[in-house]
């Protein structure tokens, strides 16, 4: 992206991307987590949060998958597609009903770069042993 584009500089260190949580009853924002600057990932791309509300799942540009404890802010990379460097899509991340399992959407598995396979990830046992003595924070 140029300096002169519209819509801006995007994806650099003075304008981060990252996973934000809105209140709509209060209207307040709260940056939950951010692609370290420097990553190769670059910045967050789909986002999505679980019915019970103690993750977000994100995945970057390096077809990486991204778990955030929304408590604590903790980010681990839960899978990482980037052996291919072009494919037809990105992760798309999605919760079960649960809060359990991740599903995902990826043409990297696939010889053509195009057919679309649906992948599930669990979340870690250790993250589902998590107790806090609050809901998340909104």
């Amino acid at each position: 992206v140029s300096e002169t584009d519209p819509w801006g500089v995007s994806s650099t260190g003075e304008h981060p991307s990252g996973v934000g949580i809105v209140n709509l009853r209060t209207r307040e924002m709260r940056i939950v987590g951010q692609v370290p600057i420097g990553n190769p990932g670059r910045s967050i791309w789909h986002v999505q949060g679980p019915p019970d509300g103690r993750w977000a799942a994100a995945d970057d540009f390096k077809y990486r998958l991204w778990l955030i404890d929304r408590h604590t802010g903790e980010m681990i990379v839960l899978a990482d597609l980037g052996q291919k460097t072009a494919a037809a899509d990105h992760l798309h991340p999605t919760f079960s009903l649960d809060s359990t399992r991740i599903e995902i959407q990826s043409a990297m598995l696939s010889e053509n770069n195009r057919s679309l396979n649906i992948c599930i990830v669990p979340v870690p046992k250790t993250w589902l042993s998590r107790t806090y003595s609050d809901k998340a924070p909104e």
